[in-house]
């Protein structure tokens, strides 16, 4: 057997601890931890809170991004409704100027047309009056022959 020892806190048979070894133990204990938090924990605590608002951070651009992209595609199709607006607008305005235009042409071949008839039917007309009187001259003529051979015969 053993003899107790003075100081001694802890008897475990060939394991005995005395107070002084426990409280250095202590000591040892806690400056360790200290040391432990400041050299490791709380860098690594701040490493990943850093991290943890580093997401956090990219959440909230990524929803801005987001918000900035809808607003983009938003302007993007009310300027593409406005150039379809303005495309149609034009579009209607050429047909209105072409439909115009070919009115104004068409009427004015219309007229050539009405004119070169006109012309036509006067120089028709006059050939006429020129044949009737050639005509009428060939049958006095004709006339003055038959008549001639009818009191010669």
């Amino acid at each position: 057997m053993e003899h107790a020892r003075v100081g001694e806190v802890f008897n475990f048979g060939a394991l005995h601890m005395e107070w002084t070894t426990a409280l250095f133990v202590f000591a040892v204990f806690v400056i360790t931890m200290i040391l432990l938090n400041q050299l490791l924990f709380k860098p690594l605590l701040a490493t990943l809170e850093a991290r943890e608002q580093a997401l956090t951070g990219n959440d909230d651009r990524l929803s801005a991004v987001q918000e900035e992209l809808a607003a983009l595609e938003e302007h993007y199709r009310q300027e593409l409704k406005k150039a379809h607006q303005e495309n149609e607008a034009s579009h209607k305005a050429a047909i209105a100027k072409a439909s115009s235009e070919s009115q104004s042409i068409t009427q004015a071949a219309l007229d050539l047309s009405n004119k070169s008839m006109d012309e036509a039917n006067q120089a028709i007309e006059q050939d006429l009056q020129a044949a009737r009187a050639e005509a009428k001259e060939l049958a006095k003529g004709l006339a003055e022959q038959i008549k001639t051979k009818v009191i010669a015969s």
